[in-house]
């Protein structure tokens, strides 16, 4: 019988490749100047790099909950990663209508207070000064980010 958590690990592998075969028909560029295609073969290849070795350890190891114990967190580490996950999830719902800024500096809050920085005022300093060097570092780039339409 196959183990629960050798079907996610497989699930991840087949989006991973699904994801890479349909950026395959966008061109990627060079390395000078990356087409649409870049980032999705490199997204592709990252998920399949993580879920293959996965699902071959999951099949191979003797229980699934051994695997299991292993390679995911557990207690508060787990509600961390769920909780990051979300922070990450709000950031793209928000992100057209608030803006790159302003969603990204709070991102950038969120990871810095769940990681364990307990001062407000160091938290909310680092979170807007990455908010502006990465916005300024995406203008060199010549890549359009979303003001939001608050902001328009």
């Amino acid at each position: 019988m196959t183990k629960p958590i050798a079907l996610i690990f497989l699930a991840f592998t087949l989006l991973g490749g699904a994801y890479l075969a349909a950026s395959l028909s966008l061109s990627a560029g060079t390395v000078e100047q990356p087409g649409a295609g870049f980032f999705p073969r490199v997204v592709g290849i990252f998920i399949l790099c993580l879920s293959i070795p996965g699902w071959v350890g999951s099949m191979t190891s003797g229980s699934g909950k051994e695997f299991v114990d292993r390679v995911f967190p557990q207690g508060k580490d787990l509600r961390r990663v769920i909780t990051i996950a979300s922070a990450i999830l709000l950031f793209a719902i928000f992100l057209q209508p608030a803006g790159y800024g302003l969603c990204s500096a709070f991102l950038m809050a969120a990871v810095l207070r769940l990681l364990g920085m307990r001062s407000w005022g160091k938290t909310i300093l680092i979170a807007v000064l990455t908010a502006g060097v990465s916005y300024c570092f995406f203008l060199l780039l010549d890549i359009p980010l979303p003001r939001g339409s608050l902001f328009s």
